[in-house]
């Protein structure tokens, strides 16, 4: 089996739910239905497996990682010229959520070993325009949310890559004002096409809600959209969701032996990581060719959206700024092991990650 790998409990809820026919919606855009999908539902369970697992009191499902940022910084109401601070070392969808919800996206510089935005890379960047702050917490490991909240401005988390991520303040999206995971592809909880958006603030949780479904009601307020999950995605979510824990560990004991392999040495910082992808660096110039002799070893590398960053991609480019020396540097010598470290593996295929590497570095 590879990853995604879907359990036979997933599979026969899902052959239950196309035998018994009907729709495979979970929801009505009409006032006497309310605004959450029904009770019982594949994406009424999801949400509530969610606020249990990660013990937050809001969880809004809906069709993507994408679909929850907007929701989320929809509920700030950004008006034209507010500015939300994000970063540029990541995929498009953090600051196309920005731009989609009326803001400006300010591109700041990150952490070199973290690949996150910080308190001292953010503050100077602050303004009476600024309403908000986006932090990634990127390949799986949580970025500083609690030091970005002493600024007292709004914190919405992109946790898309950190489902099951946490620390000693809790769980990665639930810190700040609302949190968005994805559960795209082969995230840690792979569902094809699905999301959440998790929140405390009722508030905040009911303007999702009419967001993602319509504006939910006939006669509405406010234009919505459709973010709704089918029930088969919310179905894979959910039974993704309960072996999160035992997947997660199984990725961490992957990078571990990898890292063991090489003789690395812990990194306190990164144990609350859950390792959607596995980043590191290699020297200027070297990026290509190494791709290349890994790839001739069976274990896909890559950049990705990494080069160039979201600042020197066409659609971002007026919204560049200063110099963001880190994520320069970063983007020139960034690779990420893509596909490979994933629960689907022994521990063996880590130390053989770890020889290709070391032979492909050799290799004349």
């Amino acid at each position: 089996m590879t990853w995604p790998m879907y359990s036979e409990k997933c599979r026969k809820a899902v052959d239950a739910l196309l035998r018994k026919g009907g729709s495979l919606s979970a929801y009505r855009a009409n006032p006497q239905v309310g605004v959450e999908p029904r009770e019982g539902s594949y994406a009424w369970r999801l949400e509530r497996e969610i606020e249990r697992r990660f013990r937050v009191r809001h969880a809004v499902a809906v069709n993507s990682g994408t679909a929850a940022l907007h929701c989320a910084l929809a509920s700030l109401r950004l008006q034209r010229g507010d500015q939300v601070i994000t970063s540029p070392f990541t995929f498009s969808a953090t600051a196309s959520a920005i731009v989609l919800a009326g803001g400006t996206p300010v591109f700041a510089d990150v952490d070199p070993y973290t690949f996150n935005i910080t308190p001292e890379t953010v503050k100077p960047l602050i303004t009476k325009k600024t309403k908000a702050i986006l932090p990634v917490s990127l390949f799986g490991g949580m970025a500083d949310v609690h030091g970005l909240q002493a600024f007292g401005l709004p914190v919405v988390e992109d946790a898309c890559q950190a489902v099951g991520a946490r620390n000693q303040h809790g769980y990665a999206g639930t810190h700040g004002l609302a949190g968005a995971y994805s559960m795209n592809g082969g995230k840690n909880v792979p569902a094809g096409e699905c999301g959440v958006m998790v929140t405390n603030d009722a508030d905040v949780a009911l303007r999702a809600r009419y967001l993602m479904n319509h504006g939910e009601n006939f006669h509405q307020k406010e234009v919505g959209l459709n973010y709704r999950p089918n029930e088969v995605t919310a179905c894979i979510a959910y039974h993704g969701l309960l072996e999160l824990e035992e997947r997660n560990q199984r990725r961490k004991d992957l990078v571990r032996t990898l890292e063991d392999s090489f003789g690395l040495l812990p990194r306190a910082s990164w144990d609350e990581h859950v390792w959607y992808v596995y980043p590191f660096r290699v020297k200027r110039g070297t990026r290509e060719r190494f791709c290349k002799l890994m790839a001739k070893r069976g274990i896909p590398v890559g950049a990705g959206y990494l080069t160039p960053p979201l600042h020197k991609y066409p659609a971002f480019r007026k919204y560049a700024r200063g110099p963001l020396p880190v994520v320069e540097e970063l983007s020139s010598k960034t690779l990420c092991i893509l596909s490979t470290l994933t629960p689907d593996k022994p521990l063996s295929y880590a130390r053989k990650v770890a020889k290709a590497m070391r032979d492909s570095l050799c290799e004349r």
